[in-house]
């Protein structure tokens, strides 16, 4: 299997987001949030499901997790508890990658953000944290 360098990966070992290497196989998902924790929450679920998964922190790097140098990732996911240029996130939908996208129920501008984005689902946390295998069966366009 080859590898390709990006911005931030899910490398194993100790699972730290960190300049590393992404496996180009099927079912690569990446994750832009900068919460650390539950980031490694996301990741510990997919992985489980056969996922690759690698975490970016900002918009940059989440574009070339979703591109990938070609490979193209299978599902991008957005967690907007903190601030997301959504518009920079609208940009990416050239990618052809489904993103989904979570954040506080009671953020309605942020649902509203994401939407017009061209964001491909977006639930409130509670439902992503319920459903995450769910939602990335039924939205990823390949299996793990």
């Amino acid at each position: 299997m080859t590898d390709r360098p990006i911005a931030t990966s899910d490398s194993g070992g100790s699972g730290d987001s960190q300049i590393g290497r992404v496996p180009l196989a099927s079912g690569l998902v990446g994750v832009l949030s900068t919460d650390l924790f539950f980031g490694m929450r996301i990741r510990t679920s997919l992985r489980q499901m056969g996922y690759s998964v690698a975490i970016a922190k900002d918009v940059p790097s989440f574009s070339t997790l979703l591109e990938n140098d070609g490979q193209q990732a299978c599902l991008g996911i957005v967690d907007f508890n903190y601030p997301v240029d959504w518009d920079a996130i609208g940009e990416l939908k050239h990618a052809g990658v489904p993103i989904l996208a979570f954040g506080p129920h009671k953020d309605v501008d942020g649902f509203r953000a994401a939407k017009k984005a061209g964001v491909t689902r977006v639930v409130a946390n509670g439902e992503f944290s319920r459903a995450l295998p769910d939602l990335a069966l039924r939205y990823a366009t390949k299996p793990p």
